[in-house]
C-alpha cells in the first residue's frame, strides 16, 4: 500500500490531506459566453469527491474577453473570470470541492501568446531560416495572423492578473496559479522563450528581460492577494523544440531563480509546446508512463519550494514511488482522474483492481472514451424498474461494457463470445509496444464481468437457435466488425488483414507492405522491430493516421513526413523506415509481389514477405436480421451498427442499455 502518496504537505498556510492533484485541463466544460454551469461544478467536485488532495482549474481567462468565434470554430469553451459576475460561479464550485475535504486552485491566462494571435514578437517562429508552423496550420490549415504585443497591453495585463486573482480569493478558491508553461499557448510563456520573443525592449534579449514581465504578474498579484495566500507557477521545465527554445538548463539556471525571486510558494512542472512540441502538453500512448518526471526531478534539486510532478502517470503506486524517490512533493493525475475520478478512494479502499485506466488514446479527455459518465449529458445510471434477461453477443469492449452497464442496473446477463478470449479488436490492438495501453480497458472490462456476476461463455458462435434457446427478453448484438481483404489479395501467400497480423506476429516476415495509411502507429512499430515497411494508401498525406486524435496524429506526422516543425527530440526525427507511398493503385498482387502505380503513372514492384491489409472494416451484423422478430427486443452497439472508435462504442453501449 503506498503511504507517501496520502500524506498530507503544506503550501504557504495551505494543507492538502494528500499529495495528489487534479491538474489544469483546458477542456472543463462551460457556458458558451465563459460562465460555470451544473457540468462545470460536476467536473470538478467529481474529482474532489473521488478523493484527489487539490483540484486545479483549467487556464481560467483572467482578460481579457476571450473571442468567443475563434472559440466555437475549434469547438472549444472557456472558463473567465475577468469580471466580478463570475465570482458566484466559482464561489459555487469552492463550495463543491471543499465539500468533500479537497482544496481548490484556479490557474489564470491572459487572451494572448502565439497561439491566441498576439505575440510578444512577428513570426517566423523562430527565425526566417528555421520557421516553423503550429498545429493550428498543420491540422485545421488555419495560419493564425499574429500582432506585436504593445507595452499598454503589458502593463494592461498586468491588472487583469491581479483582479482575477483577487476575485478568485473572494470565490472562495484557496489558492492561485499562474500559467506560465506550454510554449506559444500562453501569454506568459510566449514572452519567456526565446523560440518567440526577438524583443529588444525591457522585455526581450536577455533571460532577465524575458522573465521580467512573469515576475512583475507575480508581484502585482501578491499585492492583490495577500502573503498568506498560496501562488502557483506552472512553467516548462523544457519547451521540447531545442535550443532555439527554454531548454532544462535554462530552466534550472534561470527561470526557477526567477520565480522563487518572484514570490512564488509552489513550482508546478510540466514540459513542451502545445504549438509546436505537443508530444509534452498531451502525451500519446507511445510514450512511457512517467516519461518526463526525471526532469521534474531535476528543478526539484535546485529549488526548496514544494515541487508538482506530471505526465502519463496513471498508477498511484508509481506516483508514491516518484514521491518516495525526492523527484515530486506532489503528483498531477490528469487523464487518469478523468478515465477515473474515483482512483485514490479505490485505491485506499482496496479496490485497485477496480481503477479504470486511462488509455493514453487522446480522443478527447473531456469527455474521456472510456468514462462515459464523464460526458456532459449522459444518462444517469439507475437500477432497473423490470429486471430482464440480457443476451450481449460479442465480447468486445462494447459488448463487454454493454453487459457491465445490464448488470449494474440488476439485469441478468449472459455474454457470448465466438473466440476464446474476451476484448475484440481492441485486444489486438493492445499487442504492440506501442499500442499497449489499449489493453487497460480490455482488462477493466473483463475484470467487470466477474466482479458483476456475467454469465460469460467463450468459444461459442450465436445463430438463430442459441439464441432463442436462451431465451432472451433482450440481445444486445455487439459482434463488432471484420477488415476486409481486396479481391486481388484473398488468396495470395503471406496477406493477412491488419487485426490477423496483430494476433499472428510470429507469422510476420522481414519485408512487409502495409496497404491502408490509418495503420501508420503499426507500420513504425514493426520498423522499431527491425522489419523493413513500405505504407502505401490511396490518399496524400492528409489521410496519414487520419482517424488518429490530436497529439497522436502529430507524433506520427513528425516522423513520418516533412512538416516543418521542431525536431529537436529522437522521436521528432524524420524516419525513412518506414517508407511511405501515398497516392498508390494496385494493378496486381503475385507471387509475394505486388505492382503499383501511382497518380503520376509511376509503376513499381514491391517485393513482400507479408502483405498487411488495414483498409475498409464491415459490420459483422447478419444476426440481427435474422432475430428481427424472433426476440422481444434487440439493439446494435458498436461497430456492427456504425464502423466507429472507442469512445463511439463506449457512448452507444450507454444510451442504450441506460434506458433498458
Amino acid at each position: 500500500m503506498a503511504k507517501k502518496v496520502f500524506e498530507p504537505i503544506e503550501i504557504n498556510g495551505m494543507v492538502l490531506k494528500n499529495r495528489l492533484g487534479f491538474p489544469p485541463f483546458l477542456n472543463m466544460p462551460a457556458n458558451e459566453d465563459a460562465t460555470i454551469n451544473d457540468q462545470t461544478v460536476r467536473w470538478f467536485e467529481d474529482r474532489a469527491k473521488g478523493g484527489a488532495g487539490l483540484v486545479m482549474t483549467g487556464a481560467v481567462v483572467a482578460g481579457p474577453e476571450p473571442d468567443f468565434a475563434m472559440l466555437k470554430m475549434l469547438d472549444m469553451t472557456r472558463v473567465g473570470l475577468y469580471d466580478d459576475k463570475f465570482i458566484e460561479g466559482f464561489s459555487r464550485i469552492a463550495d463543491a470541492v471543499h465539500a468533500h475535504g479537497a482544496k481548490f486552485g484556479v490557474q489564470l491566462e491572459a487572451i494572448g501568446g502565439v497561439m491566441s494571435g498576439r505575440g510578444p514578437s512577428l513570426p517566423p517562429y523562430p527565425n526566417a531560416e528555421e520557421a516553423t508552423d503550429g498545429f493550428l496550420k498543420i491540422f485545421y490549415a488555419f495560419d493564425v495572423p499574429i500582432t506585436e504585443i504593445t507595452l499598454e497591453e503589458i502593463e494592461t495585463s498586468k491588472k487583469y492578473f491581479a483582479d482575477a486573482a483577487l476575485r478568485a480569493k473572494k470565490a472562495g478558491a484557496d489558492c492561485v496559479e499562474l500559467h506560465c508553461a506550454h510554449g506559444g499557448a500562453t501569454f506568459n510563456c510566449s514572452f519567456i522563450s526565446p523560440y518567440y520573443n526577438r524583443r529588444t525592449d525591457q522585455y526581450g534579449g536577455s533571460w532577465e528581460n524575458r522573465l521580467r514581465l512573469s515576475g512583475e504578474i507575480i508581484a502585482e498579484m501578491r499585492k492583490a492577494v495577500g502573503d498568506d495566500f498560496p501562488i502557483l507557477v506552472r512553467i516548462s521545465s523544457d519547451q521540447l523544440v531545442g535550443d532555439k527554445g527554454i531548454t532544462l538548463e535554462d530552466t534550472l539556471k534561470y527561470v526557477v531563480p526567477a520565480m522563487e525571486k518572484a514570490g512564488v510558494d509552489c513550482i508546478d512542472v510540466t514540459q513542451g509546446d502545445m504549438t509546436r512540441s505537443q508530444q509534452g502538453v498531451l502525451i500519446p500512448m507511445y510514450y512511457k508512463r512517467g516519461c518526463f518526471i526525471d526532469m521534474t526531478a531535476e528543478v526539484k534539486k535546485v529549488t526548496t519550494l514544494p515541487v508538482i510532478g506530471v505526465g502519463r502517470i496513471v498508477d498511484i503506486d508509481m506516483a508514491n514511488q516518484f514521491l518516495e524517490e525526492g523527484k515530486a512533493d506532489i503528483i498531477y493525475m490528469g487523464r487518469q482522474l478523468t478515465a477515473d475520478p474515483d482512483t485514490p478512494n479505490k485505491y485506499l479502499d482496496g479496490k485497485a483492481d477496480e481503477i479504470r485506466k486511462c488509455i493514453a488514446c487522446n480522443m478527447a479527455c473531456g469527455p474521456c472514451p472510456v468514462n462515459y459518465e464523464i460526458h456532459r449529458d449522459h444518462i444517469p445510471l439507475t437500477k432497473a424498474e423490470t429486471v430482464k434477461n440480457v443476451l450481449v453477443v460479442g465480447g468486445g469492449v462494447a459488448g463487454m461494457e454493454s453487459a457491465r452497464i445490464a448488470a449494474l442496473r440488476g439485469h441478468k446477463v449472459t455474454l457470448m463470445e465466438k473466440s476464446d478470449r474476451l476484448g475484440g479488436m481492441v485486444a489486438s490492438l493492445a499487442k504492440t509496444p506501442m499500442t499497449t495501453e489499449f489493453g487497460n480497458l480490455v482488462e477493466y472490462l473483463s475484470l467487470q464481468m466477474d466482479k458483476r456476476n456475467v454469465d460469460v461463455i467463450l468459444n461459442q458462435e450465436a445463430d438463430v437457435a442459441e439464441v432463442e434457446a436462451l431465451k432472451p427478453d433482450v440481445v444486445l448484438l455487439s459482434a463488432g466488425s471484420t477488415m476486409q481483404i481486396p479481391a486481388e489479395a484473398k488468396g495470395q501467400p503471406g496477406v493477412m488483414h491488419h487485426i490477423e497480423a496483430l494476433e499472428r506476429m510470429d507469422e510476420i516476415g522481414q519485408k512487409i507492405v502495409i496497404w491502408g495509411l490509418v495503420a501508420a502507429d503499426f507500420a513504425v512499430s514493426l520498423a522499431q522491430a527491425g522489419k523493413d515497411v513500405i505504407l502505401m494508401g490511396r490518399g496524400g498525406v492528409e489521410t496519414l493516421a487520419k482517424y488518429y486524435p490530436g497529439s497522436r496524429r502529430y507524433y506520427i506526422l513528425r516522423q513520418l513526413t516533412d512538416i516543418p516543425v521542431p525536431r529537436a527530440t529522437p522521436e521528432g526525427q524524420r524516419l525513412s523506415n518506414p517508407e511511405v507511398l501515398y497516392y498508390v493503385n494496385v494493378e496486381k498482387i503475385a507471387n509475394n509481389e505486388i505492382k503499383i502505380v501511382n497518380n503520376e503513372g509511376t509503376q513499381r514492384t514491391l517485393a513482400y514477405d507479408t502483405l498487411i491489409v488495414s483498409r475498409e472494416r464491415t459490420p459483422n451484423d447478419d444476426l440481427y436480421q435474422s432475430l428481427e422478430g424472433k426476440v422481444p427486443e434487440i439493439h446494435k452497439i458498436g461497430d456492427c451498427s456504425a464502423i466507429e472508435e472507442i469512445q463511439e462504442a463506449i457512448h452507444s453501449a450507454n444510451e442504450i442499455v441506460r434506458k433498458i
